[in-house]
């Protein structure tokens, strides 16, 4: 039981040297852009055909826009079109 002790013991102040000697976390303080009080974009992943994907690129490359940009206008406009389908849901929701 001697060695067994002696090497927890040694083992133990090797570990405690090292959370000793762990740096600090930085304090976040006032540093960087302020949070914005706005709605941030969520980052999803879409399955689509490559021929469709091509597609789509070179509309938004014509239009100067990002294929991004373009999803979400298309997104919005879906969520416009179908106004209705979103009322009775937040109702059977409820």
């Amino acid at each position: 039981m001697g060695k067994l002790e002696e090497r927890e013991s040694r083992r133990r102040s090797i570990v405690g040297g090292m959370i000793e000697a762990a740096p600090a976390a930085p304090v976040a303080g006032n540093r960087g852009r302020p949070k914005a009080d706005r709605e941030l974009k969520k980052r999803i992943s879409l399955s689509v055909l490559p021929s469709l994907y091509d597609d789509i690129q070179k509309i938004a490359y014509v239009q100067r826009r990002s294929v991004s940009e373009l999803m979400s206008a298309m997104m919005e406009e879906y969520r416009e079109k179908h106004a209705p389908e979103l009322e009775e849901y937040e109702t059977l929701q409820r």
